[in-house]
Order: C-alpha cells, then structure tokens, then sequence
C-alpha cells in the first residue's frame, strides 16, 4: 500500500509540473462558477419580477440550465487531456524499464495512477463543494442530500472515465493517440445502448453496457444501487485490462494467450 501510495504522489506531482492540469482546473473553476452566477441570477431576478421561487436548489445544481447537467456535458473533454500521458509517457521516456526492474508489480503501478486521478478529481471536484456551502447559507431549505447525491455520481463518472484513460495509455507510447483513443471508446459506451434495439434479450445487454444516462438519477437525487455498480465493474474491468497489458509487457507470449 505504501508503495501505491508513493507512485500516487510520484504521479500528482508530475501532473502538477505540467500546465494541462492547472489550466483544465481553473477552466473548469471558471465553467463552474459562472454557472452558478448564471443559475443564482435568474432566481434573483424571479424574485425581483415577485415570482415565487419553488425547487431553488434543483434549478440551480440540477436544472436542464444548472451546474451538474453543464458538468456532465463537457466532462468527456477534460479527463483524456489527464489521462494520455500516464503510462505513455512512461513509455515513450523510457522509464518504464525502471519500473519493471523495480521490485513493484503491475498492480501496484496501476493503482497508484489511477488513485493520483482520483486525488485529481477531487481537488477538481472541490470548487463544486465550495459553491454548495455559498448556496448551503444562502438558499431557505437548502436541500443538500439532492447535491450530494449529484455530486456523487459525477465522481463516479469521472472515476470511470479515468479507468478507462488509463487503459488507453498503456496501449501506445503517443499521448494524442491515447487521448483520441479514450475519447472514441468513451463515445462508443455511450452510443451503444442504440444498438440491436430490435433483436430481444440483446436489446437488455446493450442497454446495461451503456454509459449513457448513468449519472442522471443521481443527479435527480436518488443513488441507484444498479449504477452504482455498473461504475465500480467498468472501472475494475479497465483497470484489470490495464494490469494485464503491463503483464504482458514484462514477459513475452503469444498472441492467442494475450487476446484469450
């Protein structure tokens, strides 16, 4: 655990020497708060006109026009920037051959990447809690199970994006390509509950792998047990994948033992 632990740090500090990080932290920052500018100033204005305000804290964080649904839309953008040079960049440094001769297993490494994205996405996440303290002393009844909740599934989303990034990156030594790479499969879980709608039983499977909508009930404010496990089995899946594509690294076979 402490080495995972170390290779995390190790991760997040390289992250932050890079400007990609800072600037997709005070991009977001900025998406974040000018939504809520935005969301809080037509509530203001409707009370001025003397309309009565009902459901303030749904319009503001959860509303077709609100903060998470704004946040879901673009979330697919910054995570690739993140992700693409994890391992390609091990790889194209040539460090990976220090990591292999070191005394750490595959797993250790690739949990120590993907927990440095967790930290990141909290950090990232952390501007979106300071807003909900702001509206948590300025709205009457603030309903702040209903953003928690919302808050919850996007970081669930975000964590699954990552895994998913993380994948990508262990696959080529070229940063674009990784990056372009987690934003085609990305795409691909999404588009893939439209597909074999007509053929029976199929329809069910195609549904259940599709990414599309995941968050959306949390965002309305209730935890789905379903999606909940549909997030943590997509992201161990990709960081198993992950793990093995390290393993193969490491020892040679052939080709039918690696896609078997």
């Amino acid at each position: 655990m402490k080495t995972t632990y170390r290779i995390a740090i190790a991760e997040l500090r390289s992250l932050f020497c890079s400007p990609v990080a800072w600037l997709i932290l005070v991009i977001f920052a900025v998406q974040v708060g000018v939504a809520f500018g935005n969301a809080f100033d037509r509530q203001v204005q409707g009370q001025a006109l003397g309309y009565t305000l009902w459901d303030v804290t749904a319009s503001i964080f959860t509303g077709w026009m609100g903060i998470f649904p704004g946040f879901l839309r673009n979330l697919y953008l910054y995570i690739p920037l993140l992700t693409m040079g994890l391992m390609s960049r091990e790889y194209s440094s040539g460090s990976i051959k220090l990591l292999f001769s070191s005394p750490i297993s595959s797993l250790q490494i690739i949990l120590g990447k993907y927990f440095s994205m967790l930290i990141y996405g909290l950090i990232m996440m952390g501007s979106v809690l300071v807003l909900v303290v702001v509206a948590f002393f300025s709205i009457k009844d603030f309903d702040l199970s209903l953003v928690l909740s919302g808050w919850l599934g996007l970081y669930l989303l975000m964590a699954t994006y990552a895994a998913i990034g993380l994948f990508m990156s262990t696959l080529t030594s070229y940063q674009i390509i990784a990056a372009l790479g987690t934003l085609t499969f990305i795409s691909f879980l999404n588009f893939i509950g439209s597909l074999w709608q007509h053929i029976e039983g199929v329809r069910e499977v195609m549904y259940w792998y599709s990414l599309k909508g995941r968050p959306d009930e949390s965002i309305r404010g209730l935890i789905c047990s379903e999606d909940i496990l549909y997030f943590i089995l997509v992201s161990r899946m990709f960081l198993g994948f992950s793990v093995l594509k390290l393993q193969f690294a490491r020892r040679s076979c052939s080709m039918s033992v690696k896609v078997g």
